[in-house]
Parts: C-alpha cells; sequence; structure tokens
C-alpha cells in the first residue's frame, strides 16, 4: 500500500512514516478535524501498492506564513515514489553493449525488454539487430527481439510498424491480425496503410481540436474514450495535463472523478493528482467547485470524503449547495457541520490512546458520541477489517450504521453470517436471504427464513435456489407462496426432467392466472395427459385458452400419450393425426372413419398397413382401395401386403379394384405381376381379356422371371415384339409352342436369321410340320439356304413338298434336288416335266447321271438334255442306241445340221431302215438335199422309199415357180395400173385449166397466131417443148392409151 499522507505539524509526518515503514500493508482511514492551536489533525489518503514496490519515503515541506489558529498552517506532503533505482540507466545500457558484442543477442533482446523505463526500446536498437548477418539454419537476431519484446507485452509504435513489414513481406499477414486482437501492437497511422486493416483515428489531435472550443464537449469526448473497446487511446495522465494546461481544473476533475470510479491500484498516480490539483491549494472556491463537480458526476463518495476531509471550503455555502443538490446521501451533509467528535478523536489519536479505549468510551458506550453514523460505521468497518470475531457484538449493540453498505462489506469479507445479521436487523430479508443462499449455502436456513419473513421477494429467491439445486417439487412450493410466474420457462424445464408434473399442474395453474402465454397453457394440457387426467384436458380445450393444439397434440403422440392425443386430434378436426392416433390405440374401425374424412393418400396407406399388421384384412381393404388409385402409392402397398405374406389378401384388394371407376394401368398390370408369382392358373386368363390395359413390358419382365413362357409369348406378340416371341417359342417349345401360333408369328419378325433357326426348330421338333412352315416362309427365305440346311440333315425327301411349291422359281438348288429326288425315285415324268420346265440346273452332269440308267425312259431323258444342250451328236448317238430313231430324227431336224441329217439317213440304209430312211426323209425334209436323197434311195434300190419325198419336193419347186410367175405378173400389173394413174392426173389438170374464164385478147406475140388465125374458136397452138398431148377445143383428152 503506498499513502500520501497530508499533515499540519512535521510531528505528525514523521509518526505517519514510522507507522507506514513499520506496517506498510496496513489500511485504515481516520477522520479529518480542525487545528484550533498547534496541529495535530492528519489527513491521509490510501493509494493501493505492493508494499514491496515502497522503495523510498521522501518528504517535501511547503511553510505558510506565521501562525495561529487555523490560518498560517505548516503543510507537509509526504509522498511515496515508486520504482527500482538499483540499476541506473546507463548502467543498463553498458552492459547491452557487452551482450551484444558478445553475440548474445538473445539475451540482448531480453535485457532491452526489461530496460527502465523503456530506455533500450528505440529505433537504434532495432537498426542494431537489422545490421547483423543471418546465420543460415538460425533465427534472425531481429525476430529473436521482436519474439521476446511480444512475450513481455505489448510492443511500441515502431516497433509494430517494423515488425509488421518483415510479416507482411513474408505474406503472414494472419500473424498480424492475432497480434491485433491480442493488443500486442501499438496502432498507427503508418501501421494503417501498411496492413490496411483498419483506420485508428488521431484522437489526441481530435481532443485538443475540441478543446478549443468547447471544454465542457473536450470532457464528453474523453470520457468517450475512456469506454473504448481494447482500452483509452490517449493516456489519462495526458488527456489530464491538456485540460490544465488550459487552467480547465472543473473539467480535469471531472474526467478523473469518472475514470477513476473503480479504484484501481494503477491508477494511484491519478487519484494523487486530482488531490493535489484540488487540495493542496488552500483556495475556497477550488475546493467548493471540486465538490460541485464530484456531486454532479454522482460521485458521493467523493463529496462525503472531502466534506469529511477538507477545512478550505466555505461551509454555508457548501451546505446551501448540498440542500439545493438533494444528494440521497445525507452524510455530505453532516459532515459539513461535524460538532466536535472528530477533534476528539483526533487528540486521541495524537495522544497515541488505544483503539480499545476509543470504541468502548466513544463509540459502544452511551456517550455522547455514541449515536454518530459515522463514528459507528468506522467502528464496524475497523473491525471487519482488523478485528473479524468483534463484528458480530458491534452488529447487535450498534445502531445508527450504514446497514446496506456494511453488509456488503462484510460478504466482500467472507464475514456471512455478520452479514446475515447485519441484513436482518435492517429488514433487508432479500439481502440476508441471497447470503444463505448465495454464500452460506443452506437452503434449509433459507427457507425457515422466508417461513418467517413471508415476503413474496424473499420466497422467489428461495426457490429460484431450490430449482438451481433440483430440489424441483419445493422450487414449485416456493414460487406458488412467491406467487412468482417469471420463471415459468425454468419451472417447466426442471419439472419435465424430474417427473413431477403433479406439481408443475398447480404451478401453471397459479401462473396461467397472471400470464397469457401459448406454453403455459400447452404445458398445463401435457402435464395433465402426463398424469393421466383426460377429463381435465376435455375440460380445458372447451374454455377459452392460448394454447397451440396443433402442436401439443403433435407432442402428444410422439410421447406417446395417445388417449389425450386423441381428444386434441378430434377437437380440432385433424383427421390425418386422429387417424394415426387411433391407429396406435388399436381402434382401426374408428382410424377408417377418420381418414375417410381425412381424403388423404398418406392417411390411408398409414391405417391400410396397421390394419395389415393387425390382420384387420377387411378394413385394410377399404382403405388400399382409396391408396390404390394413385399410381405412385401402388407399389408400396403391393409390397407391403407381400413383405407381410398377406398374398391371397393382396390379389382380393387388387381385383376389387379392378371395378373402381378410377381404375387404372397400374392397377391390372399389378395383379398381372400377382398372378404370375402367386396364381399362374390365372394368368392368360387375365392377359388376354385386358391385354390393351396392360403394362406390358413390366408384365413381360415377371413373366420371364417366373417362367410362364406361354404368356410371355402372348404377350411378346401383343406388344409386337415377334422376334422375341418366336424366339421364346423356340426356346421353350414344350410349353410355349403352337402350331398355328407359331405360323402367324414367324412371318412377322424382322431378325431373318429366326426363318432359318425355325427351320432347324421344326426339323428337329416337328418334322411332319416342316413343309407347312416352310409354305408361309416361302416368299421370304433364301430356297438356296434352305435345300442346303435340308440336304446337310439329310432329309430333302422332307421338303419335296415344298421344293415343288417353290421350282416355279426355277431356283437351281431347288431345281438339283428335286431331279435328283425324281432319279431317286425313277420318276422319269416328273423328272422330263422339271427338265421341260425348270432349265436352271447342271443339265450335263445330270445326263452324264442318266445316261445310263437301267431304264429306257431316263436314258432318253438324258439324250433329250443333250439335245437341249446342244450337243446333238450325243443326242443322236443316245437315241440310235436305244432304237428311239424318232427321237433321233427329231434331234436333227432340230438341230439345222445337214450333215448330221443326212448321216442319219445313211445309218438306216445301213441299218436297212427303209422306213426309218422315208421318215427321215420328212422329218429332216428341209435339211436334206434332193439329189442327195434321189442318189442314195436309186443306188440302195429305195426309191419307192424315197418316192413320198420326190413328189414332195417336186409340189413345192411347182408351188414356188407358179408363186414366181404370179408375183411377175402382178408387178407388171402393178407398173400399168401406177401408169394409168398418172395419165388420170394430167388429164385432170387439164380440165381444171379449160373451166377457168376467158381472158381479153392478148397482143399477137411471135410464133403465135392472132384471134383471126382460125377463127374466134380456133384451138392455141400446142406448147412445144411440154411433152404433153394436143388438147382438144372442149373438154378433157379422150381416154386411151399413149
Amino acid at each position: 500500500m503506498v499513502t500520501l499522507v497530508v499533515a499540519e505539524t512535521v510531528t505528525c509526518v514523521r509518526r505517519w512514516q514510522r507507522k507506514l515503514q513499520s506496517s506498510p500493508s496496513m489500511v485504515e482511514r481516520v477522520a479529518h478535524g480542525s487545528n484550533n492551536g498547534g496541529g495535530n489533525c492528519v489527513r491521509k489518503l490510501d493509494l493501493w501498492m505492493r508494499p514491496s514496490m515502497v522503495k523510498e519515503v521522501s518528504v517535501l515541506y511547503v511553510s505558510g506564513g506565521g501562525s495561529g489558529s487555523g490560518s498560517a498552517v505548516e503543510a507537509t506532503i509526504a509522498l511515496v515514489f515508486i520504482g527500482s533505482r538499483s540499476c541506473g540507466g546507463a548502467t543498463v545500457v553498458q552492459r547491452f553493449q557487452e551482450l551484444f558484442s558478445q553475440t548474445k543477442y538473445k539475451e540482448a533482446a531480453e535485457l532491452a525488454a526489461e530496460s527502465p523505463q523503456g530506455i533500450l526500446r528505440t529505433p537504434e536498437t532495432v537498426a542494431k539487430f537489422q545490421s547483423v548477418p543471418v546465420q543460415a539454419g538460425q533465427t534472425p537476431p531481429l525476430l529473436q527481439y521482436f519474439g521476446t519484446l511480444l512475450t513481455k507485452g505489448k510492443l511500441n509504435a515502431f516497433e509494430s510498424l517494423e515488425l509488421s513489414r518483415l510479416v507482411v513481406n513474408q505474406n503472414k499477414k494472419n500473424l498480424l491480425e492475432n497480434w491485433l486482437a491480442e493488443d500486442k501492437l501499438e496502432c498507427s497511422e503508418e501501421l494503417g496503410d501498411l496492413v490496411k486493416v483498419g483506420y485508428t483515428p488521431d484522437y489526441l489531435f481530435l481532443l485538443q481540436t475540441i478543446l478549443r472550443s468547447d471544454p465542457q464537449g473536450a470532457v464528453n469526448f474523453a470520457l468517450m474514450m475512456s469506454q473504448m473497446d481494447g482500452g483509452c487511446p490517449v493516456d489519462y495522465n495526458t488527456i489530464t495535463d491538456l485540460f490544465l494546461q488550459r487552467n480547465l481544473i472543473r473539467e480535469a476533475t471531472a474526467f478523473l472523478l469518472d475514470v477513476l470510479k473503480p479504484n484501481l491500484p494503477e491508477h494511484a498516480f491519478l487519484q494523487t493528482k486530482v488531490l493535489e490539483i484540488n487540495l493542496v491549494t488552500e483556495d475556497p472556491d477550488i475546493h467548493l467547485k471540486y465538490i460541485e463537480a464530484a456531486a454532479k458526476t454522482g460521485q458521493l463518495k467523493e463529496v462525503e470524503r472531502v466534506t469529511r476531509e477538507s477545512n478550505f471550503y466555505d461551509p454555508e455555502k457548501t451546505k446551501n449547495f448540498l440542500m439545493e443538490t438533494k444528494l440521497p446521501d445525507a452524510r455530505p451533509l453532516i459532515n459539513v457541520n461535524p460538532g466536535n467528535a472528530p477533534l476528539v478523536v483526533g487528540q486521541l489519536l495524537d495522544d497515541e490512546c488505544p483503539e480499545d479505549f476509543i470504541k468502548e468510551k466513544i463509540v459502544l458506550q452511551n456517550s455522547a458520541f455514541s449515536g454518530n453514523f459515522n463514528l459507528q460505521n468506522l467502528l464496524i468497518l475497523t473491525a471487519i477489517k482488523a478485528d473479524p470475531p468483534r463484528v458480530m457484538d458491534y452488529i447487535n449493540r450498534l445502531d445508527n450504521f450504514d446497514g446496506p453498505a456494511v453488509g456488503e462489506v462484510a460478504v466482500e469479507a467472507q464475514l456471512y453470517e455478520e452479514a446475515f445479521a447485519i441484513f436482518k436487523k435492517f429488514n433487508l430479508n432479500v439481502q440476508a436471504v441471497n447470503v444463505l443462499l448465495d454464500n452460506i449455502q443452506s437452503i434449509e436456513r433459507a427457507v425457515e427464513f422466508a417461513f418467517r419473513v413471508e415476503e413474496d421477494a424473499v420466497w422467489s429467491q428461495v426457490a429460484k435456489a431450490q430449482l438451481r439445486q433440483g430440489l424441483v417439487s419445493d422450487a414449485i412450493e416456493s414460487f406458488i407462496r412467491a406467487d412468482d410466474e417469471t420463471q415459468f420457462l425454468d419451472v417447466i424445464r426442471a419439472a419435465e426432467d424430474a417427473n413431477v408434473y403433479h406439481d408443475l399442474v398447480k404451478y401453471l395453474l397459479m401462473v396461467r392466472q397472471k400470464v397469457k402465454e401459448p406454453k403455459v397453457d400447452g404445458e398445463l394440457i401435457f402435464a395433465y395427459a402426463k398424469i393421466d387426467r383426460l377429463g381435465e384436458i376435455e375440460e380445458f380445450i372447451l374454455m377459452p385458452n392460448v394454447a397451440n393444439l396443433q402442436n401439443i397434440g403433435d407432442r402428444l403422440f410422439d410421447d406417446a400419450l395417445y388417449e389425450a392425443a386423441k381428444i386434441i386430434f378430434a377437437f380440432i378436426s385433424n383427421w390425418a393425426k386422429l387417424a394415426s392416433t387411433l391407429v396406435k390405440l388399436k381402434q382401426f374401425q374408428g382410424a377408417v372413419d377418420a381418414a375417410r374424412k381425412a381424403n388423404s393418400s398418406k392417411t390411408w396407406k398409414e391405417v391400410c398397413f396397421a390394419c395389415v399388421d393387425a390382420e384387420e384384412f377387411r378394413l385394410a381393404q377399404i382403405c388400399g382401395l382409396n391408396v390404390i388409385i394413385q399410381v405412385d402409392d401402388l407399389e408400396e402397398v403391393s409390397d407391403y401386403y407381400q413383405n407381410k405374406g398377406c398374398f391371397n389378401e393382396l390379389i382380393s384388394l387388387m381385383e376389387s379394384g379392378l371395378g373402381l371407376e378410377r381404375a387404372h394401368m397400374g392397377i391390372f398390370t399389378e395383379l398381372g405381376v400377382l398372378y404370375a408369382r402367386y396364381r399362374p392358373e390365372k394368368l392368360m386368363e387375365h392377359i388376354k381379356l385386358f391385354s390393351t390395359r396392360l403394362n406390358i413390358p413390366k408384365l413381360i419382365r415377371v413373366c420371364d422371371e417366373q417362367q410362364h413362357w406361354k404368356e410371355l409369348t402372348y404377350l411378346y406378340i401383343q406388344y409386337d415384339e415377334f422376334d422375341n416371341a418366336a424366339t421364346t417359342i423356340m426356346n421353350h417349345s414344350p410349353d410355349a409352342w403352337d402350331h398355328m401360333q407359331f405360323k402367324d408369328v414367324i412371318v412377322k419378325v424382322a431378325n431373318v436369321e429366326l426363318y432359318y433357326k425355325a427351320v432347324h426348330f421344326y426339323l428337329q421338333e416337328h418334322p411332319d410340320l416342316i413343309n407347312d412352315v416352310l409354305h408361309v416362309l416361302a416368299l421370304r427365305v433364301d430356297h438356296t439356304r434352305v435345300v442346303d440346311i435340308m440336304r446337310k440333315a439329310g432329309h430333302l425327301h422332307l421338303v419335296k413338298p415344298y421344293m415343288v411349291a417353290v421350282q416355279s422359281n426355277n431356283v437351281a438348288a431347288v431345281n438339283e434336288a428335286l431331279n435328283e429326288i425324281y432319279v431317286e425315285e425313277e420318276d422319269y415324268d416328273r423328272l422330263r416335266e422339271s427338265v421341260d420346265l425348270h432349265d436352271n440346273f447342271d443339265q450335263i452332269g445330270l445326263a452324264q447321271r442318266i445316261e445310263k440308267h437301267e431304264l429306257l425312259e431316263m436314258r432318253r431323258i438324258a439324250a433329250y438334255i443333250y439335245k437341249k444342250a446342244g450337243r446333238w451328236k450325243q443326242s443322236i448317238a443316245l437315241s440310235k442306241k436305244d432304237n428311239l430313231y424318232k427321237d433321233a430324227m427329231e434331234t436333227c431336224s432340230q438341230s439345222g445340221d445337214r450333215e448330221l441329217s443326212e448321216e442319219l439317213l445313211v445309218y438306216f440304209i445301213e441299218q436297212g431302215k427303209k422306213e426309218c430312211f422315208a421318215s427321215c426323209l420328212f422329218i429332216c425334209y428341209e435339211l436334206i438335199r434332193p439329189d442327195v436323197a434321189l442318189e442314195l434311195a436309186w443306188m440302195n434300190n429305195m426309191i419307192d422309199f424315197a418316192f413320198p419325198y420326190l413328189l414332195q419336193f417336186i409340189r413345192e419347186y411347182t408351188s414356188k415357180v407358179d408363186e414366181l410367175v404370179k408375183y411377175k405378173i402382178e408387178a407388171q400389173n402393178e407398173v400399168k395400173s401406177k401408169e394409168k394413174e398418172e395419165k388420170d392426173l394430167v388429164a385432170q389438170q387439164n380440165m381444171y385449166a379449160q373451166l377457168l374464164p376467158l381472158a381479153l385478147p392478148a397482143p399477137s406475140m411471135p410464133g403465135m397466131g392472132g384471134l383471126n388465125a382460125g377463127g374466134p374458136y380456133a384451138a392455141p397452138a400446142p406448147m412445144a417443148g411440154m411433152g404433153m398431148p394436143p388438147m382438144p377445143p372442149f373438154g378433157m383428152p379422150p381416154m386411151g392409151s399413149y
């Protein structure tokens, strides 16, 4: 503790010096008094500091002029200077230089950081560390220096700026943000420009500017700065100096009194300063202004202290000011006229009288001073700090002291029983019970005390404490006694945690009389439900209330209080939630009725599933019919039934759904799926009846899974997937094959390979029907490939009807196959017909194959084939070999080869076949030369057999001559007729010329006669050189020959 003593005598100052040195931590405050003749009154201001910090006490004497009754007073100010002087500034600098020269940079940094008054924390020191070269792998000395400063405290402006430059250059601004947040850096305009993290105004400049024109405004601005986050940006001492430089003592005092309210140890210097500027002077006006300033700023304790300690203010003016101000505390006014009590106390203290004697004779006994308010306060407060065991006795014996203030001091001194006694004595029951609850921590005593005083506020405090301790039932009873509804949220929460709903009902009924809160009414309903008082719930909701019934109903439902929830949901007509509640209560018929009113798919579904679980299938079907009409919910219902194993009931539901007005494709399809899985015997009938209302792809997948091949084939056909249908039939023929159906399908497939797969299929499984299938495929298959398939299989005979039917296409493979069959069957008629009508085959090969056949007709066909192929000699030779002379003759005739014909004549002559000779002459008539024929007949005595040929030849030539003669005559007649026509044409032209009108006589022309030459009707002279006959005088020239 640091003490500043203001004394009026040197002796008194020295005495207080001794006390300070012997007990540096002592705490006491003594009232001041007037000095009427000598000087022994002491005024002391205690400043809190650590005793270890007191190093030296200096005494400064300020002497007044003369001595007398309060006129000339010798004043002495004893000041305590704080600070260690063990190490002078020069010594520190020298030590720093030594460490630096020894490259002990870390130690040098620590010394600079802790240097007195910061004498080494200068730009020169920073520059010195900057100049040190950085060694590889070591921390730079400059960073060591700044790191040491940061661990010690806050950097000054220059240090903050230099460190920030380093961090910004390394792009680590996050470090700056952390240091700024920790108040490690001193902000400046340069720092703000560098890091751009914000703007810091120049508060000192602003204060100086305001101070020039508005001193009171400057006070307000200074107070505003003192309340800024992070502390005042301008030092309090600097602000005070600014005011004092302009002799603004009142303003400086007002500022200091406000900022020194916390009475902090670090404000000791400022506390001393405010006394210096107000109390050291003996000017009564200044003392009065100080009192006025303290009163106006609400510093009542300071007003009381100054009026008690100062002798320099004008008592009359001060009294008038205080009476006008009407302060709530009357002690300053009493101090202005204190009587003689302070003088006695001062004298006893000067005479070093024991304190116990002062307390027994002045305060405690019925002396003239025993009722003094200030002395009683002093006595108890001194005992609280110096002699706690006596405090309770003083409390019981004294009555005129500041109970509230002293009680608080006792609490701070941890004298809780004494504090309780003080508050109880002054009927401060709330403070008293708080001591019992918060400090003594005895709820039992607090309850007993509350019963004794029966105050609502006391019961309220007890209830809160009980609630904090988890004594919920007791707390509720106490809140009811306190008639306190303010804590209903905490009470509700605690009661629910403790499950004391009976007590909560009583409390909420009390609260409901005072507040209209949805929370209260809702919690009351919930509490009724928890204690099964359903009748009260029904009565409550019928009465006016502000409960959110929907929310409370949901809460009841969530807590499985279904009977109560049923009442709520029925009352608010929330049929959906009512249905859910009835389901929980197993009241399924009621749930169905509620679902019907709700008419929600979700509700119907919930009730349906619940009925299924309960095996109430009739009710489940009622609900289900209202669900399956929704496409999106149908599958969920079906899955639920199936998961429960209720297949028959599900099928019954879907069958009933077919008759619904809103029945959709999904119902028909789902029933088909169910039939496929559980009732396959009904599947085909269902598919055929409702094929147009099915989702065929879905049903196809199910039938495939369930291996219903016949139904799958039918679905493929209905969906026009004929390839899949045909494949299914062939792959699963035992179940899926139907001949008529397959014929209809196979002609519609898109994949031609299926045609040949069908051929193989029928060849293996139904060979008796293969021709029937091939007939329908005749226009689509490659006949050559079909024949090849059958040939490889060795069953060409099996498809003979098919090949006969398609032979008209004249396909080589078909022709050859049939020809082979005919040869094998020796069916020469069919073979002859095939060869005649269809020539696209290997003719020579066939001929060579059958030319040695044992059947004559086969060999004859071979000759015929040779003839068709133009191999005349082979054909004739084969015919001659088999004595088929007629065939040989016809072959010669058709060959047009004279040599072959004449050779055949010779052959017949050689064989003595006279009749054949005659026939050959007739058949080969056009080829055989007459002279050859006559020569052979004459030489071989066969004129008779050649005579028919001769007659025919003569007749033919005679006819030819006749034809020539006739042709010549007709040609002559044609020439004559043409000439006659030309003559007739000329005659006709002349006739037209004579019929023209007569012209006037023309002048005579040489060579022509005049008009008189032959008379008027003389004929004109013939036109020479025109080649026309002369014309008669009249008409057409006579018809005659030329």
